[in-house]
Parts: C-alpha cells; structure tokens; sequence
C-alpha cells in the first residue's frame, strides 16, 4: 500500500499529486440565501425558521425545513408526498461576486401540517435505498464492483437489490451514498495525500472542534475464517477375468475337438453376467472368447458331426466388470488476515468467519448405477471459478472489516458555509487549527438559521491509524487430496470338475468341491461311478476390495495468512 492506495492501483504522478488544495480564507464577508425548489416551484420565500441538511457516506442524506402556507387555499398534507426538492446555497462576497452551490436534492418524504401555525413540516431523503431498489442485478455489479459469490449469499433473484449492494460493498472499502445532486456514487474510505481542502487557521468556529478517539474494543486486528469445500469424486475400478476349459488346449475349432474327447459343462453367458453382478460389479462392454459352436457336419474332421442349438456355451471367456462410486472430498482452509497488532496473541482482537461450500452434482447423483465406461479412475467435479470466487470473497470481506475497523477516529468541526462550499464526501479534508488532522470526510451537515442569520457547516472527517503493509489477498491453492490409482485386478479363473472319482485323462483322483474357491465348476458328462459327487454348475468370481481411503471421506488441510496495512493518516492534538 503507497499512501493509502493499492500499488499499482493509480498512476504515479498522476492528476492526484498535480493536483494543488482549495485553502479556506478567513476574514471574509459574504451575505447568502437559499433557493428552495418543490416539485419544481420556487417555495423559498415561504421557508421559516431554518433548513438542515445532514449527508453522511453509506446513509441516505436527509434535510427538514418549515413551509408557511397561507389562508386561503386547501392544504392536502398527502400531495405533498414524493415531491422533488432541491435546496441550493447561494452567496456573495465583499467583490460582488455570486457563487452558487447545490447541496441538496431529494424527495420529500414526510410532511407534518401544524394547523395553529399553519406550518407545513418537511422531512426529505435522497432515496438512497428505494433507488437502488429500483435497479438491476447488472446495474448494481456496474456501480459497486465489488466481489459476491453465490455459495456465500442468498441468490440475488427475487430478494432485496439494496441488500445485495450491501453484501457486494462487504468486499471493498467504500460506501455508496448520493451526490449534492442526487447521483449514485461510491465513494473510497482512503484518504488521499494531497488534500483537497485545507482549512487553517482562523477558519474553525470557537468551540466547536471536537475529537473522537476509536476505543481499543473496536479496533479489530485479526479476522480468522475457517471453509469447507467440499465435492464429489467419481470412481471406477475395472477388474479382468480370463477363463478357460482345461481341456480346450488351443484356441478355435482346434480347442473345441480336444474338449470334444470328454466334454463338460460349460457355462452359460447368463452365469458369466450373473457372476459380474454378483460380484457388484457392472459388465463393461460384452463376453470375448469362445463359444461352443453350433450343429456342424464334421468339425474336427473324423466323420463325427456335431449336434448343438444352443449358442450360449463358452469354451473360453474374457470379461470385464465395473464399479462405480462416488468419493466425497472436503477441502479445509484456515485462513488469517491481520492489521498490525493482530499477529501476536497479546494484543490480538478477533472477529471470525466461517462458510461451507458444497458441489452438487446431478451426474455424482446417477454415477454408482450409470452404464460404465471402458476407462477406471478418478474424475474430481471440483468447481475451480466457485472456489476462487468464494474464497477471494471471503479475503477482500476480511480486509475490509479490518480496514473498516481502524478508522473509527472521527475528527470534526465547524466552520461558516461560506469556506466549506464545493467539499463533499469524496473529498480528503485537512484540518490546520488547533489539531493538525487528515482524513477522508465522513459527514457534512448544513444548519441555516434564519433567524440568527447564520449558515454554519460541521464537517467530519474519518481517521485512519495503524501502519504496515498489505500482502495480495491471493487465494491458496487447493490442499492435496489425490490418491494413487488402484492395482488392476486381473487374475485367471480357475475350473472344478466332478461327477467322476477320477480324472479321465489323467487318471488321478479328483478333489472335493472347494466352495471358496472363484472360477467355474461343473461337471463331466462320462461317470465313472454312480457314487460320485456332482458339483453344482456355476461360475463365480471374486472382486477386489477397495480400500477405505478410496470410499471414506478424503480431507485435506491447507493454512494462509495474509497482512493488511492500514494507512497512517495524520493526527496530531
């Protein structure tokens, strides 16, 4: 930060240090009056008593005067309601020389009617709210700036637009207020070092400086925000099986003729899918191998020809199964902005933040029953644009509060209208009598009286103290939350034959059924003893586990801390 502003943020040397102050002038002698214009007619001469004006950054500017309305005509108080006003300040000095000087336009937003004095009180605003109100969700991104998020705030459809003004100037350190002419503006709280008024000495009114010291309670210096983001993760873990008969020998019509000589049960491409699903998986893609050919004449060439009709039989199968998930992932930031004072624990004053950001997807939503795809991994549904808007949100939120926090100092004084024409709320404001002070006005406010003859201005302006230097609200990146593929499961599928006591080829004994064991079991059809045991016909593979890691909730941590320099206004008593 370089004398209040953001480095880079306005060109050195620019219109800002050209620029020389307006000094006020004492010693000198002005007459004045106002012009008083309602609903466009000139009602100046029918003001009584006096006209208050108070405008003050971020409130809408109000102003009361008194109206005496003749006998004679009817007075509707309710006509009243809604008419424009103007009030407009206009003097001239010792030269003759006639200075004009808009301070107020509004509406006229309460009248009061006292009968005995037939005075018509008028009670006026600008329309700050009501104005922006009116406008467009495009118009207040336009006039404000500012950062919102939508996983911070309500939806900005269908709610308050002034709201929504205010939730976006969270982010920036300003305030939006009117004009002397009624136009929307906003205004920075920074006080820029070249004055645009200095008021030295001789021009403050006896009496009525006063200073107001910000108490330490209120000077918050750290504001600790704590997030959650969290989306989902989609898995998919393909596992391969292979199976073959022992006895198909090689592939093709060849290892069809070889199973020939003693032929088995085979299984059937219902038992293969069954299998897939029974194992919690989805078939990806279809069966690859060998089907057990249909009715041939002389398929291995002996004479003997081959009777079959079903087309469902596999002498050798490849498969693929799928398994779909949906992973949660929380992200968890912690993030710290300070002013000075704010880093050690002695002389830190918190204000905290929180927010929790969640991914909805309809896509994680249909993902564990979706027809798979031939790739395995993961696939996160992260929304890089939403974390950085909400947590730059959050950052510039912080900086303001701090910012904010830190010029509670008010400095104010009053002084003949006279030398504070032309000052308003954007203007930095240098005070020269008795206090040697600088700051960014706050308030203006206007008392005529015409009575006393006098036309007095009490201006405020903000302090700013603290020092230091401000690091780039930067969002962090994101913690580290990956996980190392799966090892794909691929085995080769085992075969339990019975309905013999002994192996026909072989010869040797044939082992009891193994019911944990994966594969195919089935039977021969040639029995060497009636009092061997059938095993049941079925083909069943067995799935990998997946690890918790891969399915619990993954959480990852990250910290940030980030410094905001406050700038050190002057103020000497």
């Amino acid at each position: 930060m370089l004398n209040g502003s953001t480095l880079n943020g306005s060109a050195l040397n620019g219109p800002s240090a050209r620029r020389a102050p307006a000094e006020a002038v004492r010693g000198q002698a002005y007459t004045w009056r106002l012009r008083l214009l309602v609903g466009g007619d000139d009602l100046t001469a029918q003001l009584t008593g006096g006209v208050d004006i108070d405008r003050e950054e971020g409130a809408a500017g109000v102003a009361g005067f008194a109206l005496y309305l003749p006998p004679g005509e009817p007075v509707v108080p309710t006509d009243w309601v809604g008419r424009s006003v103007s009030i407009d300040y206009i003097s001239r000095n010792r030269a003759g020389i006639v200075t004009e000087s808009r301070r107020y336009t509004g509406r006229l937003e309460l009248p009061a009617w006292d009968p005995i004095n037939r005075l018509l009180r008028c009670e006026c605003s600008d329309g700050l709210q009501q104005r922006v109100e009116g406008m467009s969700v495009e118009a207040i991104d336009a006039l404000v700036g500012g950062a919102w998020s939508a996983d911070l705030f309500e939806p900005a459809d269908g709610r308050s637009r002034w709201d929504y003004a205010l939730e976006r100037l969270e982010s920036r350190p300003a305030s939006l207020d009117c004009s002397p002419a009624g136009a929307l503006r906003v205004t920075s709280w920074y006080a820029q070092p070249v004055p645009h008024f200095i008021f030295g000495a001789g021009t403050v009114i006896d009496g009525s400086l006063q200073i107001e010291l910000q108490p330490l309670g209120s000077m918050t210096n750290c504001v600790e925000i704590e997030v959650g983001y969290r989306y989902p993760r989609l898995w998919q873990y393909n596992q391969s099986w292979s199976w073959e008969h022992p006895e198909y020998g090689s592939d093709g019509l060849q290892g069809f003729c070889l199973w020939r000589v003693w032929a088995t049960e085979l299984p059937t491409t219902d038992m293969i899918e069954g299998a897939v699903s029974g194992a919690g998986m989805q078939l990806v893609g279809g069966i690859d191998g060998y089907r057990l050919p249909l009715t041939m004449a002389n398929p291995c060439g002996d004479g003997n020809p081959w009777i079959n009709s079903f087309d469902n039989l596999w002498l050798s199968v490849e498969v693929t199964g799928a398994r779909r998930w949906v992973q949660t992932v929380t992200e968890q930031y912690t993030l710290t902005v300070t002013a000075p004072g704010g880093e050690a624990e002695a002389t830190r004053i918190i204000a905290r933040d929180s927010a929790s950001i969640e991914i909805d997807s309809q896509r994680a939503d249909d993902w564990p029953d979706s027809t798979p795809g031939g790739s395995p991994g993961a696939q996160d549904l992260s929304d890089e644009s939403r974390r950085q808007a909400a947590l730059s949100c959050l950052l510039q939120g912080a900086a303001t509060t701090l910012i904010a926090a830190h010029r509670g100092t008010t400095v104010s004084w009053q002084t003949p209208t006279d030398l504070a024409l032309g000052v308003d709320l954007t203007h930095t404001l240098r005070l020269d009598d008795s206090v040697r002070a600088r700051g960014k006005c706050r308030r203006i406010v206007d008392a005529f009286d015409f009575a006393a003859g006098t036309a007095i201005t009490t201006l405020s302006v903000a302090v700013m103290r603290g020092g230091g230097a401000s690091d780039p609200l930067v969002v962090p990146d994101a913690p580290a939350t990956g996980l190392a593929p799966l090892s794909p499961g691929d085995s080769v599928l085992p075969t339990q034959l019975g309905g013999r006591l002994n192996h026909p080829i072989t010869g040797e004994p044939i082992p009891p059924y193994d019911e944990e064991l994966a594969g195919f079991s089935g039977n021969w059809d040639a029995n060497d003893d009636p009092v061997a045991d059938d095993f049941p016909r079925e083909f069943v593979l067995d799935a990998v586990e997946i690890p918790a890691e891969y399915t619990d909730e993954r959480i990852g941590e990250t910290a940030a801390a980030y410094a905001v320099g406050i700038p050190n206004d002057l103020l000497e008593l």
